[in-house]
């Protein structure tokens, strides 16, 4: 199963999280004072980024300690259980009969409180702006970095066109053939760009 079409999915999301539980994502003022919790949160993102699926608990502890043994499982296991899962910041998944993996249920958060509305109501107040689980951390789509890197190479490729035959270095047939060949190729890159719209706008891949 590929599960890069849903972890686009999750980097849309903004979840909101009360002031207690903003801290296990935001970075600390000094590096000193950063909590266990985020840095598990950082090496599951990390992970998952790299493998773009979910993971186990042994590769999250790997890459903390750059080893696994029993006491670090447990402390770590423990750790995601009664923090990062109670506070919605990540999933607990069950792939396989035995095989368990953990996965970001979004990589942007909002900090929010309870205001009661004129009705009555409970509701959700935003506090501050999003904050972001590291950006080098997103497990950016594939497909949707190769179709922008195709959009700019072909831009490219189209400005100097028109600058040769500007110049009169090709002659107006060969430029109108080229030019019509590599729109042709544009108008399909954009097309299926359409599928990534909302992520490609949210990281400005395209400027």
């Amino acid at each position: 199963m590929s599960w890069e079409k849903e972890l686009s999915r999750r980097l849309l999301c903004v979840i909101p999280l009360s002031k207690k539980c903003i801290k296990y994502v935001k970075e600390p003022e000094h590096a000193e004072e950063e909590l266990l919790t985020r840095k598990v949160l950082l090496s599951l993102a990390k992970k998952v980024c790299e493998k773009r699926e979910p993971v186990k608990l042994r590769e999250i502890v790997d890459d903390l300690y750059n080893s696994v043994n029993k006491r670090e499982m447990d402390v770590v296991r423990l750790l995601i259980k009664k923090t990062l899962i109670s506070s919605g910041i990540v999933e607990k998944l069950y792939v396989g009969k035995k095989d368990v993996r953990y996965l970001p249920l979004a990589y942007r958060f909002q900090e929010t409180r309870k205001v009661h509305s004129s009705s009555g109501q409970i509701i959700r107040e935003p506090i501050g702006p999003i904050v972001e689980i590291p950006r080098e951390h997103f497990p950016i789509h594939s497909e949707a970095l190769q179709l922008v890197m195709c959009k700019t190479s072909l831009d490219s490729v189209l400005n100097r066109l028109a600058d040769d035959f500007g110049n009169r270095k090709i002659s107006e047939t060969l430029y109108h053939t080229m030019r019509t060949e590599y729109e042709g190729l544009m108008e399909d890159v954009r097309e299926r760009l359409k599928d990534y719209g909302e992520l490609v706008k949210l990281l400005r891949l395209i400027h």
